[in-house]
């Protein structure tokens, strides 16, 4: 049990890690911030991420990167973001229109690095045997919110990640007590999503009982 628990600080705080040294500052380098702040910021990113795909006088290889930031934040940023980075779609379709080879191998190489780097995480993070909800976790919840989105942006389109998580019933517990906390300011509850993604639970469906009263169904297993 001990050694599990080492094990399991020791996951907790590799992510933590990874989170203030190459998410937080990126994403939100004033922490302190306000939400309206943050998210002028983040759409200040998408911008000049938007910059630099239309200056031609850029390198290939800067002009890929903005492309994959934009989705980047797109992503993360949730639906306001998604639609300020949807302005540049028309831009990025021209782009790699015009250097289709040149972009398909940066962006292939882009792609290989982030896999060998999914893989090398979920391999370190031991899921099915160190996510276990009975052991205290000495960690804050933040921490942990910050695996599940970590976890979330790990299985988008990366089967082989998700066919490791699946089926993982320690992994379902420690995921329904984290969809049970506050995600607020949060673009959504990643735990949440984990579990939908995962199969866990299905899609949550949203019923009307009348005026201002409104239910929530979860047909899950």
């Amino acid at each position: 049990e001990r050694t599990i628990r080492r094990k399991t600080d020791t996951m907790f705080q590799r992510i933590a890690l990874f989170y203030s040294n190459h998410i937080k500052n990126y994403l939100f380098p004033n922490d302190e911030g306000s939400d309206e702040g943050n998210k002028k910021l983040h759409y200040k990113k998408i911008r000049l991420a938007g910059q630099d795909i239309q200056n031609t006088e850029l390198p290939l290889e800067n002009r890929v990167l903005a492309v994959h930031n934009i989705g980047l934040l797109g992503y993360t940023g949730g639906y306001a973001a998604a639609t300020c980075a949807a302005e540049y779609m028309p831009a990025m379709a021209d782009f790699l229109k015009q250097h289709s080879t040149e972009a398909i191998k940066y962006n292939f190489c882009i792609k290989f690095q982030a896999k060998n780097w999914s893989d090398n995480l979920v391999r370190n993070l031991h899921l099915q045997e160190l996510m276990d909800p009975t052991c205290p976790l000495s960690l804050s919840t933040k921490a942990k919110m910050w695996s599940c989105y970590l976890l979330n942006i790990l299985c988008c389109n990366n089967i082989p990640v998700i066919r490791t998580l699946v089926g993982s019933q320690s992994l379902r517990l420690t995921l329904e007590a984290l969809e049970g906390q506050d995600w607020y300011g949060w673009p959504k509850n990643y735990a949440r999503e984990l579990l939908c993604m995962l199969g866990f639970w299905a899609p949550q469906v949203v019923t009307a009982l009348g005026a201002g009263q409104v239910t929530v169904q979860n047909y899950g297993s």
